[in-house]
């Protein structure tokens, strides 16, 4: 199964790009699914606040019951608990007890594990993502963003712990992860968050102001038709969320998966 969608879908300034004016922000995940047809949606704002229960099953009613979610971990869990290599048991433990509906109905996918630049390949670091993989009994994909994990062995770690390593699209600068078509579980997940060579000096909403060629989504559409027949699931997030971006181009990336499945 191939799923696409964004990297949330609820952002202002959307509203007029892509969604109609005076959508309000409660409809905003009924109208992701019902119109614009996606299948999966990668929930972001879980990094910034814990979840709620009656928000989770909010959502799940708001959607069709094929309909599939990725989650994102808390800050505490990517961005801070592994400077000191302690682990946030209880910030992980109120997650997935509100995710638990999600989990019941078959609709949680994964969870999104994404460490920032400054997180590089050490053995302390490795120690941590063991960790990680002791206390959280669930599908986990790992986003890297520094190019230090940009190795063999390391994918060979990853498939030990049982890991879905995020190919993840962005900027040719200054050591960020590479473009990577490769997995190490049987999941495929893409996340493709631009190519704005201001990356490290732009405002963070402006960083992923980037809107792809056809020439480059179709690079990403070989890819993933690819790589869907070695796994059992294919998940594609667009990030470059800037003005609705990631809705034209995720819409666009569609239709050329299903031209090649209709050819193959």
């Amino acid at each position: 199964m191939i799923y696409v969608g964004t990297s949330g879908y609820s952002f202002s300034d959307w509203i007029g790009e892509v969604y109609p004016e005076g959508i309000s922000r409660s409809n905003m995940l009924r109208y992701y699914a019902s119109v614009w047809r996606f299948n999966a949606v990668e929930l972001n704002f879980t990094y910034y606040a814990l979840p709620t229960y009656r928000t989770i099953v909010s959502m799940l009613r708001r959607t069709p019951s094929d309909f599939v979610f990725s989650v994102k971990l808390p800050a505490s869990v990517t961005h801070q608990a592994w400077k000191s290599n302690t682990f946030p048991e209880e910030d992980v433990k109120k997650t997935l007890q509100a995710l638990t509906p999600m989990f019941e109905e078959g609709r949680l996918k994964m969870l999104l594990a994404q460490f920032p630049y400054a997180f590089k390949d050490t053995p302390s670091n490795r120690q941590y993502l063991q960790l990680l993989r002791e206390k959280i009994d669930a599908p986990v994909a790992i986003e890297f963003r520094h190019a230090s994990w940009n190795n063999e062995s390391v994918y060979g770690f990853l498939k030990t712990l049982g890991f879905t390593l995020v190919i993840v699209d962005e900027p040719n600068l200054r050591d960020l992860f590479p473009y990577v078509p490769k997995v190490t579980s049987a999941v495929a997940y893409f996340r493709l968050h631009g190519r704005n060579k201001d990356w490290f000096n732009a405002p963070e909403g402006e960083r992923y102001n980037y809107k792809y060629s056809d020439e480059e989504m179709s690079i990403f559409a070989r890819d993933i038709f690819n790589l869907s027949h070695q796994v059992v699931d294919t998940f594609v997030f667009f990030n470059n969320c800037y003005r609705g971006n990631a809705v034209r181009d995720a819409m666009k990336l569609r239709q050329m998966i299903e031209r090649a499945l209709l050819g193959s």
